[in-house]
């Protein structure tokens, strides 16, 4: 063999080589330990990814073409192909977001008994705080270019008024705390359309009473409407517009949807049970109402999966499921404990899901990106998803 000849074998071999190695997908990360490199590409194009050493596993946005992953104290920006852009470490460990324009969102710090100290705190597109209010608050809504805030002062919830600049237009008493039901007193959440409408759950002992109150933007009390009474444990009780009523997602051995009329009348109801027996029942529930449609999401606790879902367009005949499913994620052959989902964010012909799966090491957040008709089953997706780390991204602010 020839000089020539044998160097240009060993060439070939170690240009075959090298693309064998380019194409090896990157080693997820294992361990409480990894390696970074501030040189490493993260690849593009993905339908699911976890997010480890932090978890923004609460809340999504989306402002100027991105797409914004919240909670935990950390935010992550990400392409809407679900490319991580940069990520920041902030003061608010935030439970909740909300628009306020299009360069702004609001957003509620995530807070625990006995101490409750939560805040409303509003931020730009860059992450940067322009102002916080401390308090007690358990829910919030943006509606007519203000800020409206359910708030537990004492023993007494008020509802707090905000502009657009954290300046306090008006505050009023809306409930005693002793009403409401002791075991969910701390998750008073409210709706506003043209009215503000509290709904919630009243009694220590059974039969336990579902309410529902409204007022007009001054204080007056408008409506006190008892819906139902129930034997049956009731847990906390979440309300949103729909059409020209309103959609309560209530939590329970099972999840339960009730629509009402704005005098609190029901119209129709929907009832999603958790498909194992295991001794122990309970359905945790939130929703998002796009258009009329009716997405459903939130905990199986009998199971320990996030689950997700559609309401079709309910009529008084037809309140049924489009259907719903349970998200149990493997990998490296190893079940991963306690799904959940948090958040969805519709954005025309995709649909972003934000929750958490307790990994065995990493822990971590996801994302994933399905069609709106939630089609594909989400828990193949996050099976197959990879793993990126904060310090893999760049910060948002130097």
């Amino acid at each position: 063999m020839s000089i020539r000849l044998a160097v240009l074998i060993i060439l070939v071999v170690a240009v075959i080589l090298a693309i064998s190695v380019m194409r090896v997908p990157q080693a997820e990360h294992g361990g409480s330990s990894h390696t970074s490199s501030s040189s490493k590409e993260l690849s593009v194009g993905r339908d699911a990814i976890f997010i480890g050493d932090g978890a923004p596993a609460y809340a999504l946005l989306r402002m100027k073409d991105k797409i914004y992953a919240l909670g935990g104290g950390v935010a992550v920006i990400f392409s809407e192909d679900l490319s991580p852009l940069c990520y920041a470490k902030l003061k608010y460990n935030i439970w909740k977001a909300e628009n306020y324009d299009e360069d702004r969102f609001v957003s509620m710090q995530q807070w625990y008994p006995p101490t409750r100290v939560g805040s409303i705190a509003m931020f730009d597109s860059e992450l940067n705080l322009i102002w916080s209010v401390d308090g007690n608050f358990t829910d919030f809504r943006v509606a007519n270019n203000k800020i409206y805030a359910a708030e537990l002062k004492g023993d007494y919830y008020y509802l707090d008024i905000f502009d657009g600049n954290g300046n306090l237009i008006r505050s009023f008493r809306v409930l005693d705390a002793n009403e409401v039901t002791e075991w969910i007193r701390d998750s008073l959440t409210i709706e506003v359309n043209d009215k503000i409408y509290v709904p919630y759950v009243s009694g220590d002992s059974k039969p336990y009473k579902l309410m529902l109150l409204s007022f007009d933007e001054q204080g007056n009390l408008e409506l006190e409407k008892e819906i139902y009474e129930t034997e049956e444990d009731v847990g906390r009780t979440y309300i949103y517009s729909y059409r020209d009523s309103f959609l309560l997602t209530i939590e329970g051995p099972a999840c339960r949807y009730i629509y009402v009329d704005r005098n609190g009348s029901i119209l129709r109801e929907s009832i999603w049970e958790p498909l194992f027996e295991t001794g122990f029942r309970n359905c945790w529930t939130r929703a998002k109402v796009v258009n009329d449609r009716v997405y459903v999401f939130g905990h199986d606790e009998c199971i320990f999966a996030g689950l997700i879902g559609i309401i079709e367009t309910p009529t008084p005949d037809s309140p049924s499921f489009k259907y719903i499913q349970e998200i149990f994620v493997k990998r490296d052959s190893t079940w991963q404990d306690n799904s959940i989902i948090y958040d969805i964010l519709p954005d025309g012909d995709e649909l972003y899901v934000i929750g958490l799966v307790q990994m065995n090491l990493p822990s971590g957040a996801f994302i994933v990106r399905v069609d709106p008709d939630i089609d594909t089953e989400i828990s193949p997706l996050l099976e197959r998803a990879d793993v990126v780390y904060l310090e893999d991204m760049p910060p948002c602010k130097s």
